[in-house]
């Protein structure tokens, strides 16, 4: 038996240790063979071994390294006097082991494996195992040898990183904000609800030659030098928004924070942004409606005082009038004094109007029928050089708005649509339903009916549009009282609901009311209306 021992070790340790003719070149005498092998074999930090092919892999030789592995004394695994090697495998990796063995077997290759064993006291331990088989003087498999050593320290750090990385990566894919990856300027990294904001997949984008190609044209300079300036290390990170291309064409407003980093020795940028197009849409709504109650009530008390002062020049007009009856001339003079203070107090009421809320509780009105029922008029007041067509669906629900209100914004926004094309073009009337955003971010999505009004004309100026529905702002100039707009605006606030413009110089103008619906559920109006005639 111990000759066995010695030529397994010497068989081992000849894979493991220098030629005997090194340790010649040290110094000293050379020690015995086996005795230098055993003194090796005692230092290693596992288990050497020499084992047959069989079922129960008996050893036939174990190192002094099988009692700190193993928990068991060499002699108690040597030809299975106590336990056989393959009974200390985990019975789940045991299969696993006797498979990748054979095919090592079969291709005279080395094996490297990690697997679980049990040790004496019971509990679980990771080790690798490195070995190859051992051809016999015939050519025959003789035995396996290799060496195990406790990679259970290991395996648990490599455990927890895999866990960690599982964990990030379901953090930035399932994350609610846009996350990215520049280098070199394009993308190398999206995350799928950056995707999702840009209406792209992750190949697309990928893909791209640049990242200004999801930027609009005119914020690109902007990007693009806040993306040099932490490239270049003038700063670390920062935090803007833009306007980004959307995938419908519409408006992208998306708010970014970016931080420099340094990636395999170059600089790159990782950061993510948010889609924010709905949030400033509403500070906007909201500021647009204070601006226009600070307007409404300063107009209130303007006209209020502004009638006053018209009723004591007509009276004294109406008195003088009484008094010089004889004078012609001055009779004429003060009838056109009286007939503009008239003209003042029609105006002055506007004010007063549009100052005043116009909410009628429990009013309704069916959009689609009031402009149905307006459709004589409207053909007059546009003329024969505008084709008016109208899109009315007769199933939307009723609006939240007094019929004469209705009345009132569509004639208003139809004289706004003629006025901007005199040399004629085509004025659509549609109405649908929709949905607007809730009373507060808490509140899901209310139905709405939409009222559209578009034309064909020159379009309004960028400049004009932040503008356009203040009392008296207009651009028709002597033409024009300003008064118009703002009393579509004013209607729809009080109903609680909003207006929308789109403008493109030279292309035409949409208006868009939208009006909360009267009731939860579409019933239908039961109104004869015509459809399309575009």
């Amino acid at each position: 038996m111990y000759e066995n021992a010695r030529s397994a070790l010497r068989s081992i340790l000849e894979r493991l240790s220098p030629p005997e003719s090194e340790y010649a070149g040290l110094g000293g005498s050379t020690p015995a063979p086996h005795r230098l092998y055993e003194r090796l074999l005692r230092s290693f930090p596992g288990m050497a071994y020499r084992c047959r092919n069989d079922s129960s892999w008996s050893m036939e030789y174990a190192s002094h390294g099988c009692r700190s592995l193993l928990g068991f004394d060499p002699h108690d695994l040597v030809e299975n006097r106590v336990v056989s090697f393959a009974m200390l495998i985990h019975p789940d990796d045991r299969q696993r082991v006797w498979d990748a063995m054979q095919h090592a077997l079969v291709t005279d290759e080395a094996f490297d494996l990690t697997y679980r064993i049990r040790r004496v006291d019971g509990t679980e331990r990771w080790v690798w195992d490195r070995g190859r088989p051992v051809l016999g003087p015939r050519g025959g498999i003789e035995a396996l040898e290799g060496f195990i050593t406790d990679v259970t320290d290991h395996e648990a750090f490599r455990a927890r990183s895999s866990d960690r990385d599982a964990q990030f990566r379901a953090l930035v894919e399932q994350s609610l904000t846009g996350v990215y990856l520049i280098r070199d300027g394009r993308f190398a990294y999206v995350n799928p609800r950056f995707c999702r904001i840009f209406g792209r997949s992750a190949e697309e984008i990928t893909a791209l030659p640049s990242t200004l190609e999801l930027v609009h044209p005119d914020h690109r300079a902007l990007v693009r030098e806040n993306i040099a300036r932490r490239i270049e290390g003038h700063m670390e990170e920062i935090r803007y928004e833009f306007q980004a291309l959307a995938p419908d064409g519409g408006e992208l407003v998306v708010e970014v924070h970016g931080r420099r980093i340094e990636l395999d020795g170059d600089p790159a940028i990782i950061g993510c942004l948010v889609d924010v197009t709905d949030r400033r849409k509403a500070q906007q709504r909201y500021h647009e409606a204070q601006k226009m109650e600070a307007l409404g009530q300063l107009a209130a008390g303007v006209a209020h005082d502004f009638n006053n002062v018209l009723a004591v020049i007509k009276a004294a007009a109406q008195l003088l009038t009484v008094e010089r009856s004889d004078d012609d001339a001055l009779a004429r003079d003060l009838a056109d004094i009286i007939d503009a203070t008239a003209r003042g107090v029609s105006l002055s009421r506007q004010l007063t109007r549009f100052g005043r809320s116009r909410q009628h509780e429990g009013t309704v009105a069916s959009l689609s029928q009031v402009a149905h029922d307006l459709m004589p008029m409207l053909q007059r007041l546009v003329g024969d050089g505008i084709e008016l067509n109208l899109s009315l669906d007769a199933t939307a629900a009723t609006a939240t708005v007094h019929p004469t209100h209705a009345e009132e914004v569509i004639v208003n926004l139809v004289v706004n649509a003629r006025d901007a094309m005199p040399e004629g073009g085509t004025l659509g009337i549609a109405t649908r339903e929709s949905l607007m955003d809730g009373n507060a971010a808490d509140k899901p999505p209310r139905r709405a009916v939409v009222l559209e009004v578009r034309d064909t004309g020159s379009g309004i100026p960028l400049a004009a549009r932040s503008r356009i529905f203040e009392p008296y702002f207009t651009t028709k100039g002597e033409n024009g009282t300003g008064l118009g707009l703002s009393n579509v605006w004013r209607i729809a606030r009080d109903a609680g609901g909003t207006v929308e413009l789109e403008s493109e110089i030279g292309k035409g103008s949409t208006f868009r009311v939208v009006l909360p619906a009267s009731r939860p559920e579409a019933t239908g109006t039961g109104v004869d209306v015509p459809r399309t005639r575009d």
